[in-house]
């Protein structure tokens, strides 16, 4: 039986909001509709949807929205219709059509249009940030009419694919646009989405209310209102999902998993996923610059063993950096073997100094995940002679730390997840060389390397086995290069409240869709 939590946990709301956002009272925010409480384990750092690019998921999918949607593998259509009620691309492949939906008003009051689309995926083609690499075959992209966007492109690609993108093409309001950035970033939003932003309380939660005038429609067992709420210990979230604080929790410990699939009240259902997970070693920072040196790293981590207890089957071995299920992945790449000896003769043949074998380690605080596959990479280092710094912290200040050589670690945790389905996403957004580092914490940089992604990126809409073949050799480098520490494709496990029906994974987005839940 699902709580009605309008009341008990929004009523201590407090009215201390990020500068710039509303207050709202606590009996305004607390009138009696039906909240659903979803426990995040990182608070929003990007808002302005040009920028957003990793834990803003689950608002980004709820607030904002796509031309189209991509759905899970083995659905009978490829996609549903977003903001784009039908498409077409030419027989040259080279300019896709699309027919916008009448009558969509952005959360500000603007209308939906084919010119308030261009100015959308124009601003994020020209800010540079996020995931904007994900449009760089676009030649032109243009309003023919009110309701008419067309999109061209310099060599065939899969249009329909990027603009289902979760992260880099969603539509936004030109009003909003105009305010630019710091004003999203004071907790702002203006989508078309069935959820707009009712209020941040920087550090603690967003609330999420739902939009009246959403194009769909809305039935009465719907959720109205959606807490995000910042919970970092993931022992907490347990309590919280067990004493029905939370509906939904996102850190499950692994090691609780299978006492909380007991529990009467809590589902916990595996999914599949192309979420993966990885260490990435600095190759420009001492000792780690190092070739043989990273090797070594690669060969005292224990595969087998960090799958096996750590996650408690919840991964499989990595085979290099694109989930095995993913297409494209090459099945040929052989894992480093777990052997000490032969990280020892690693360490002593690199050339570097026993006095210099010593690297840092930093991941996020509130995994226990990363914690406990550190704890038993440090003994194993420990018995060839390296030793390890663990630095645990916060997601923001870790990845900011991570971006400057200055203060970048040697390793870093990392879990990635797709930005659209395609392998590109992977071999581009963590590796390809980078002006700004942004997701590339390796800061590795291989000119042979960006060739082949970038010639398999013009080839994917056109020639996709030849564009698998690039992939295929641009993954094998990366392990040639001992970049990472590719080590665990995960399942996904999601944990909710029973009661709650209309959950559809899909492992092509991060997000959990609040609009399609209802009470049971």
């Amino acid at each position: 039986m699902l709580k009605k939590k309008g009341m008990t946990l929004l009523g201590a709301l407090s009215v201390t909001m990020a500068a710039g956002s509303v207050m709202y009272s606590a009996d305004t925010l607390a009138a009696g509709t039906d909240t659903l409480t979803y426990a995040q384990y990182a608070d929003i750092k990007d808002w302005d949807p040009a920028v957003a690019f990793s834990l803003e998921v689950n608002m980004l999918s709820n607030v904002y929205e796509p031309l189209l949607w991509y759905n899970p593998p083995g659905s009978e259509e490829t996609f549903t219709p977003a903001l784009a009620t039908s498409w077409s691309v030419s027989d040259d492949g080279l300019t896709w059509t699309f027919r916008l939906r009448e009558g969509v008003s952005f959360h500000d009051g603007e209308k939906l249009t084919a010119q308030a689309a261009k100015q959308s995926l124009e601003r994020t083609i020209a800010m540079k940030k996020g995931a904007h690499y994900i449009w760089s075959e676009v030649e032109a992209i243009n309003a023919l009419d009110t309701y008419t966007l067309t999109i061209t492109t310099k060599n065939p690609a899969p249009i329909d694919l990027i603009a289902s993108s979760q992260y880099g093409a969603y539509i936004y309001s030109p009003k909003a646009a105009e305010k630019g950035t710091e004003w999203f970033n004071e907790g702002h939003a203006a989508g078309t989405g069935p959820y707009q932003v009712r209020s941040w309380e920087q550090g603690q939660q967003v609330v999420l209310d739902k939009n009246t005038a959403y194009w769909g429609g809305w039935k009465d067992s719907q959720y109205e209102r959606v807490v995000l709420k910042l919970v970092a210990n993931p022992a907490t979230q347990i309590q919280m999902i067990k004493a029905g604080d939370a509906d939904f929790i996102s850190l499950p410990s692994a090691d609780l998993i299978q006492s909380l699939s007991k529990n009467k009240d809590v589902v916990v259902q595996e999914v599949a996923s192309w979420k993966n997970s990885q260490f990435l070693i600095n190759t420009q920072k001492y000792p780690t610059d190092n070739l043989q040196f990273r090797q070594a790293l690669t060969h005292a981590w224990d595969y087998q063993s960090v799958v096996d207890y750590v996650y408690a089957g919840g991964a499989s071995v990595a085979k290099g950096i694109v989930p095995t299920s993913m297409w494209g992945a090459n099945s040929d790449i052989q894992s480093p073997s777990f052997d000490l000896k032969k990280a020892r003769q690693l360490l002593e043949t690199s050339g570097v100094p026993e006095k210099d074998w010593k690297v840092s380690v930093s991941y996020i605080n509130s995994s226990d995940a990363y914690k406990n596959a550190i704890l038993m990479y440090q003994e194993n280092l420990r018995q060839i002679g390296v030793t390890l710094e663990v630095k645990p912290g916060p997601w923001g200040k870790i990845w900011n730390d991570a971006k400057n050589l200055r203060t970048a670690p040697n390793l870093q945790s990392m879990t990635w997840w797709p930005t659209y389905a395609t392998p590109s996403d992977w071999l581009i957004g963590l590796f390809r060389t980078e002006d700004k580092t942004s997701f590339n914490l390796s800061h590795y940089s291989n000119q042979r390397y960006d060739s082949l992604v970038d010639q398999g990126v013009k080839l994917e809409g056109s020639n996709r086995a030849k564009a698998v073949s690039l992939y295929q050799q641009a993954q094998k480098i990366l392990v040639d290069d001992a970049v990472a520490i590719f080590y665990a494709d995960l399942k996904d496990r999601v944990i909710y409240r029973k009661g709650i029906e209309g959950l559809k994974p899909n492992p092509a987005y991060a997000a959990t869709f609040f609009y399609q839940l209802s009470q049971g």
